[in-house]
């Protein structure tokens, strides 16, 4: 069971690169299926490793914080159908946040390089979908240690 000690705010929170980043991050995870639907289990060293422990941690985040996952994406697809560009939107702060925010970093690391490799339909992340994703990575640091809100500065579409 998930600890959850209280909410991270995401003010200005851009909803259209949200979009582009939920798009980019399906495509990423459909073509690390493909990559690794043949793969052995237990097969060390594969050139698929990266692509294989990226699913294997969104399986375990799906079974972890999936329901959260669930209400906050319909939350800004709703405002997106109503033709919002940005809206306040809350994130559940877990008590492992900092575990979680300091793995989630280092495995999009890995997972950026292997993109950069060039043997991948889907390359590195768009600079907006980067942007996005360590400003809320950063959010939900800066208020799990109690500081507040710091406003989404970046482009919107």
């Amino acid at each position: 069971m998930v600890e959850i000690i209280g909410e991270a705010v995401l003010l200005n929170f851009p909803l259209r690169v949200w979009h582009r980043q939920q798009e980019y991050t399906h495509d990423l995870l459909r073509e690390f299926q493909l990559l690794t639907s043949g793969r052995v289990a237990d097969e060390p060293g594969s050139a698929h490793d990266v692509p294989a422990k990226l699913l294997a941690v969104a399986d375990e985040f799906v079974t972890k914080y999936g329901a959260y996952s669930t209400r906050i994406a319909g939350e800004r697809d709703a405002a997106l159908l109503r033709g919002e560009v940005t809206m306040e939107s809350t994130v559940p702060l877990p008590s492992e946040t900092p575990a979680l925010v300091a793995s989630v970093r280092a495995l999009l690391v890995e997972v950026e390089d292997y993109c950069r490799r060039g043997d991948l339909l889907t390359l590195a992340a768009p600079a907006d979908v980067v942007a996005l994703r360590e400003w809320t990575l950063r959010e939900m640091l800066r208020q799990f240690s109690g500081q507040p809100p710091t406003p989404w500065s970046g482009q919107l579409d």
